[in-house]
């Protein structure tokens, strides 16, 4: 019996001494994704450019992926989803994991479509702002063929030929689409609104006469150079460094200067530390010589907001397109 109760008790003291380094090398293992884990970005981030290839947007983010993917370490896709009002990147973000792989780009009508009809995201609740990066220059172009030689022609064409004058934007609600409508509104003139799923799509259907003018960015500029189109009038409040011959609407006839600001967001509750990444490589860009030179060149200028600010002014953005919808009669879903 006394044999037997010492070999118990020594194979007792046995696990016991061993227990230690059992759980010291359980520990180890647990620990181990945490030490290695690699710091963000650990793979290629993807941006959602919500119009097709080609179009001002879509070149100027890419020239800008191309500048912040050496200083981030990681490549960045970009990722073309046209069609729904531009709102494509918006509803992908919605829905996408807040890792900070995914993100998008979101434009003005990403806070004017919920307005319209149910898009299944809320602007004030449902993204990360990361940071606010670019305004277009928008204005009206028309073939170099078009008996309109200015925009008073264009527009006494149209009084004349109510919904005889079609314009093309690149998306239904877009900034172009709002202001052209505006403009009727202020000008007694009625015209159609033809829209296509991007600014590439509209000029081809322009030059191809399908379309009497086109309204939108100055992705137009290389069809204006060479002498296909003719510039009629830009919307911002001074003339455009690429059209100093062409009159803003300002000018004209008083009416307000309008822009349409775009940035960058992801899905709500990203964590702090990968916003914060995001925001001081993109700031370091978007103030680069290099990018201010691309941003001239597609007739854009940098608007900068950090992600605060961006998202104050998504908050009064969208609550603004609210009353625009209302007083253009647009079909609101409220």
């Amino acid at each position: 019996m006394i044999p037997r109760l010492l070999r118990t008790l020594t194979a007792a003291l046995a696990c016991a001494a061993r227990a230690p380094r059992a759980l010291a090398l359980a520990g180890a293992v647990l620990a181990a994704p945490l030490a290695t884990a690699a710091p963000f970005p650990a793979q290629p981030i993807h941006i959602i450019v919500p119009y097709q290839a080609g179009g001002s947007t879509d070149t100027v983010i890419r020239k800008f992926a191309e500048l912040a993917a050496p200083e981030l370490g990681q490549a960045i896709v970009i990722e073309n989803r046209g069609g729904a009002g531009a709102t494509m990147g918006a509803r992908a973000i919605k829905t996408a994991r807040p890792d900070g792989y995914t993100l998008a780009v979101l434009p003005s009508p990403v806070y004017r479509m919920p307005h319209i009809q149910d898009m299944g995201y809320d602007p004030t609740r449902d993204f990360t702002y990361v940071m606010m990066l670019s305004g277009y220059t928008l204005g009206v172009a028309v073939p170099a063929g078009s008996p309109h030689k200015t925009w008073a022609d264009f527009i006494r064409y149209a009084k004349q030929h109510p919904n005889e004058v079609t314009y093309g934007t690149a998306s239904v609600g877009s900034a172009s689409n709002v202001m052209m409508e505006d403009i009727a509104a202020r000008n007694g003139v009625t015209w159609r609104h033809i829209p296509y799923k991007g600014e590439s799509e509209v000029l081809t259907a322009v030059m191809g006469g399908q379309v009497t003018a086109y309204a939108g960015s100055t992705t137009v500029q290389p069809q204006v150079q060479s002498g296909k189109m003719r510039m009629l009038v830009t919307w911002g409040e001074h003339r455009s460094t690429q059209y100093p011959d062409t009159p803003t609407l300002h000018e004209l006839d008083g009416t307000p200067p309008a822009n349409a600001p775009f940035g960058i967001a992801g899905p709500k509750d990203m964590p702090p530390a990968v916003v914060a990444k995001l925001h001081t490589v993109f700031k370091q860009v978007a103030e680069s010589e290099a990018f201010k030179q691309i941003l001239t060149q597609y007739g854009q200028e940098l608007v900068y907001m950090n992600g605060k600010d961006y998202a104050a002014y998504a908050a009064q953005q969208y609550a603004l397109e609210a009353e625009i919808v209302r007083k253009l009669g647009l079909a609101a879903n409220k």
